[in-house]
């Protein structure tokens, strides 16, 4: 999905509150790396989420522009930090949140990564958006 999102022309990020330099290398043992635009740690800008300038400084280092971006996570931060910073959220429901992921309120909610594509149109977006993951899961374990 990573592949095929970035193919079309999205800017993927990861927005955590892991440090960064955990993230690159984990993303680097997954072999993910390439397809982020940028990944940010909670050391990067020295401020977490669920502070918005957290998001929206990621989604400006990966060339995004806020009013065309879309977080997509997996709790209760990730969707408080989107909704401060006036950016749609898509939670997903396999992540490892202790909150259940219908009472997240997020945007919308999804299963799977295939349904990504069919979620990010339905948010409404224009241009395509930076999209900032926010330690949503992947395959081979829970990334940054």
């Amino acid at each position: 999905m990573l592949q095929r999102l970035a193919g079309e022309g999205f800017r993927l990020a990861v927005c955590t509150n892991k440090l960064e330099w955990l993230s690159r290398r984990l993303l680097g043992a997954l072999n993910l790396s390439r397809y982020f635009a940028a990944i940010c740690g909670q050391d990067t800008f020295g401020i977490q989420k669920p502070d918005p300038q957290m998001l929206r400084q990621t989604i400006r280092r990966a060339g995004g522009d806020v009013q065309h971006a879309i977080m997509i996570g997996d709790s209760t931060t990730d969707v408080r930090t989107a909704r401060a910073a006036n950016v749609p959220v898509i939670a997903v429901d396999f992540g490892y949140s202790e909150v259940a992921p219908e009472a997240l309120n997020a945007d919308l909610l999804i299963s799977s990564f295939g349904e990504l594509p069919q979620a990010i149109a339905a948010v409404g977006t224009q241009a395509r958006p930076a999209v900032a993951a926010a330690a949503a899961p992947v395959a081979g374990g829970n990334p940054p």
